[in-house]
């Protein structure tokens, strides 16, 4: 079966990635919240037009070298600038290279790069920026980009995905429902891995602990995330989607002003800001 049949897909996206896949760009980003998916699309797309696989990384710098890092680390300037040697010699076929940004996104040195790339399209040389974070890109890169946004697929689609990956426990059925909110990579990831399906309930009921604790509890939970980017903004996250479930049968003010508080923390985060002071401002 191909990748492209095996997507769980929102109908829209669906009709929208059908229609990319019979007129590929020569640059394109899809963009998506974390766990929808975005470099499995990219890779249906690229397996769809009879590319080979050509997936450029995020990097971080260690004690003596660049290592991939998907929560941390950024698309760095070397690697964009080795496609001008791989995309130099005209291929008889497509070549799709895939920039996976990961959880952060690309260094401004290897977004001018790219954008230089993008400035002399070549033929059969199609380029994919599949990333979480469509506002930290130059607005020169997404002017020259087709778009694809990929949408959180529905709550019917999600009851049956959980099914059909064989979970037939209540509990987890509904806890994968919770922490999946529609993004189908990370439901699979989830219901087939037992560690990291336990440490994703355990950032739920800390979120829970944290709306409803009194502040030693409070602290006693926010201390876990204070080194932690990735796993702090999952607890914001969990934090503002169940102020938001509240919020539907009770229109309080204060909901709405803590939600507003943790999205602005959960920004802050995401744009570099001190995980511990922005957690301890945002929730204390």
């Amino acid at each position: 079966m191909s990748l492209l049949n095996q997507l769980v897909l929102h109908p829209r996206t669906a009709k929208q990635l059908t229609h990319i896949t019979h007129n590929l760009p020569h640059a394109l980003i899809i963009s998506g919240s974390i766990g929808i998916g975005v470099t499995q699309v990219a890779k249906a797309i690229a397996q769809a037009v009879g590319s080979p696989e050509f997936v450029v990384l995020p990097k971080k710098k260690s004690s003596t070298e660049f290592v991939v890092d998907m929560d941390e680390g950024s698309t760095v300037i070397g690697d964009i600038r080795l496609l001008y040697t791989q995309t130099r010699t005209r291929q008889p076929g497509k070549q799709v290279y895939i920039i996976d940004t990961g959880q952060k996104s690309m260094t401004v040195g290897a977004q001018n790069a790219l954008l230089k790339l993008l400035e002399e399209p070549r033929s059969n040389v199609h380029f994919i920026i599949a990333t979480h974070n469509l506002d930290q890109l130059l607005p020169a890169i997404v002017s020259r980009s087709q778009q694809l946004t990929l949408l959180d697929i529905t709550n019917e689609q999600t009851t049956k995905y959980i099914s059909e990956l064989g979970v037939t426990d209540v509990t987890m059925a509904k806890r994968l429902a919770f922490v999946g909110r529609g993004r189908p990579a990370l439901i699979k990831r989830l219901a087939t891995d037992k560690a990291q399906y336990d440490a994703r309930v355990t950032i739920m009921s800390d979120a829970k602990t944290i709306l409803a604790g009194n502040r030693y509890e409070k602290i006693t939970a926010l201390q876990k995330y204070r080194d932690s980017r990735p796993d702090s903004l999952t607890l914001l996250g969990d934090m503002i989607y169940q102020l938001q479930i509240v919020l539907k049968s009770n229109p309080d003010r204060r909901l709405v002003a803590d939600i507003e508080g943790y999205l602005k923390s959960s920004d802050r985060i995401n744009a570099g800001g001190n995980v511990r002071l922005q957690l301890t401002a945002g929730v204390l």
